[in-house]
C-alpha cells in the first residue's frame, strides 16, 4: 500500500498564486475559502502572487526553501508545470523534490486536483466545491510520492511533468485559446471549434524499442512500418 507522510503541525506553506488564472479569482477564492480552512488547521502561509510567466519557477529555482513545510499551488496545472520544473533546476533536486506540494484548483484546467480528489473518495465536483475538498486534503496533512515524467527535446532541453505530455492538436487548443483565459474551462471548447475551423497537418516521426528477442539484448530504435 502507498506509505503517507504528515506535515508538521504548525505548518509553515509557501502559497505561489496566479492571479491571472481561469477566471481571474484565484486570490479571492484563496482569500475567501483557503485561508480561513488553513488558519483553522494551524498552517501559516506565505503568499507569492506571480507577475509574469515563469515567475513561480524562478521563485522555486532560487529561493531558500527550507522555511517552509510545504509548497502550495494555487493556480491551474500550468503553475505546478513550472514549480516542478523549476525544483529540478535546483542544484540540490534531490532534496528539494522531497517538499511537500499541494495544488489548489484555481485555473482553468485542474485535472491534477480532480485526479487527487477522486481518489480521496469524494464524489466528482468542480469550482468552489473542489477547491474546498483539495483545501481539506492539504488541512489533513498527509502526503506521498508521485511519479513524474521526464522528455528531452532533439534541442537539448528537458523537461518534466506530472500528468502527460502533448503535441500537435491538444497543444495547439491549449495554447491558442490563452487568450480566452477569462471564459474559465470554456476556453477549450472556444479554443477546439477554432483549430477545427483551421485544421492544421501534423508531420511527426515515431520510433520505438521492439521486444528483445533474447533476454539482455538491447535492439537499436526503429521505425514502425509505413501504413
Amino acid at each position: 500500500g502507498d506509505s503517507y507522510g504528515v506535515l508538521p503541525r504548525p505548518c509553515h506553506a509557501l502559497v505561489l498564486l496566479n492571479p491571472q488564472s481561469g477566471s481571474g479569482r484565484a486570490l479571492d477564492d484563496f482569500q475567501a475559502v483557503v485561508q480561513p480552512m488553513l488558519a483553522e488547521a494551524d498552517i501559516a502561509t506565505t503568499v507569492f502572487v506571480t507577475e509574469r510567466p515563469h515567475h513561480a519557477h524562478e521563485k522555486v529555482r532560487d529561493e531558500d526553501l527550507s522555511q517552509w513545510d510545504t509548497l502550495v499551488v494555487m493556480s491551474g496545472d500550468g503553475l505546478l508545470f513550472e514549480v516542478v520544473n523549476g525544483l529540478m533546476e535546483r542544484p540540490d533536486w534531490k532534496e528539494a523534490m522531497k517538499k511537500p506540494l499541494c495544488i489548489l484548483p484555481g485555473g482553468s484546467g485542474n485535472a491534477l486536483a480532480a485526479s487527487i480528489n477522486y481518489y480521496a473518495g469524494y464524489d466528482h465536483v468542480a469550482k468552489k466545491k473542489l477547491l474546498t475538498n483539495c483545501t481539506f486534503i492539504l488541512c489533513k496533512g498527509l502526503h506521498t510520492q508521485m511519479d513524474l515524467v521526464s522528455l528531452s527535446t532533439a534541442s537539448g532541453k528537458r523537461f518534466f511533468s506530472f500528468l502527460g505530455f502533448g503535441w500537435g492538436f491538444i497543444s495547439d487548443v491549449d495554447i491558442d485559446s490563452e487568450k480566452y483565459r477569462w471564459l474559465g474551462s470554456a476556453r477549450f471548447t472556444l479554443g477546439t471549434l477554432q483549430c477545427l475551423a483551421k485544421l492544421r497537418v501534423y508531420q511527426g516521426r515515431l520510433s520505438y524499442l521492439p521486444i528483445a528477442a533474447e533476454q539482455g539484448s538491447s535492439p537499436a530504435p526503429r521505425d514502425p512500418p509505413a501504413p
